[in-house]
């Protein structure tokens, strides 16, 4: 989910105008933006938490000027500090816990303009629990692979990421039910979309003592291997970023914006969520 999510964030920093598909974009007016890209979680040190900015509609675009290392950064108060390596700010002294609200502020010049930006996250309730983790070996297209959870309370939302330990050409399931005759050269194009999977859960029953399901379908997997389920049972920000990010354009052709849970001149997510890790095989 990690870089499903950080593809969704890339996909924004090039893009700061929308609206009826018949305008002409070339005419749209640019405004800098902080672009933010931050996530919490309860037991784990404040780390990666990304300051970038956005660019002018067909400009030359120096990814070298996309992440901005200077910004002044805090979350509740406390400055985060700046990690070369990997262009994100982190802090060794904030603790993360369930149920507390986290206020990220942040500070920087973009075009020799001082711009800042706010969001606020509530990291959700403790109660969240993976029943079983390690589910075992199924065979494809015969077992069926069930994920059992109990729900964090006031939680309504949770997000799937399906990833293959091992993905190549060699095992991809090319008589699969959904996809059948798979060319190389397509499956070359296009091998992150197979690759990288996801689901979320809406409007989940946030009652701890229930049991909620989900089963990993075929099209949830399309390669034979072991692979890494992580479930984040996430906050509004979250929910709302993952929903409406990528899916801006309404069914009559009309664009809406994102959901962005921020004030001032922000863009992006920060949001919080509990996470954990299921593991399974799929063989022939």
């Amino acid at each position: 989910m990690k870089k499903y999510l950080l593809f969704l964030i890339l996909s924004m920093v090039f893009i700061s105008a929308c609206g009826d598909p018949e305008v002409d974009i070339t005419g749209a007016s640019y405004e800098p933006k902080i672009v933010v890209e931050g996530y919490l979680y309860p037991g784990e040190p404040v780390r990666d938490i990304r300051i970038m900015r956005n660019f002018k509609l067909n400009s030359v675009i120096d990814t070298s000027m996309l992440f901005i290392d200077n910004a002044i950064v805090s979350i509740n108060g406390q400055p985060l500090l700046y990690n070369g390596l990997t262009r994100s700010y982190f802090s060794n002294s904030l603790s993360i816990e369930h149920g507390k609200k986290y206020e990220l502020q942040v500070t920087a010049s973009i075009d020799g303009e001082q711009l800042t930006a706010s969001s606020s996250t509530v990291v959700p309730l403790q109660g969240f629990n993976v029943l079983t983790k390690n589910l075992g070996i199924y065979r494809y297209g015969i077992d069926t692979v069930l994920i059992k959870f109990n729900p964090s309370p006031l939680s309504d939302f949770y997000a799937l990421s399906i990833i293959p330990d091992s993905a190549s050409l060699n095992n991809f399931i090319y008589d699969n039910k959904f996809q059948p005759n798979v060319k190389i050269d397509n499956l070359i194009e296009f091998f992150n979309r197979f690759k990288f999977q996801s689901a979320y859960l809406l409007n989940i029953t946030a009652n701890p003592v229930d049991t909620v399901s989900y089963i990993i379908k075929g099209f949830d997997t399309w390669f034979y291997s072991s692979y890494r389920t992580i479930i984040y049972a996430g906050d509004k920000n979250f929910r709302d970023y993952v929903i409406t990010a990528k899916r801006v354009r309404e069914f009559d052709g009309n664009f809406h914006e994102p959901v962005l849970n921020f004030t001032g001149d922000g863009i992006g997510v920060f949001a919080s969520a509990i996470k954990d890790t299921i593991y399974f095989s799929i063989v022939p």
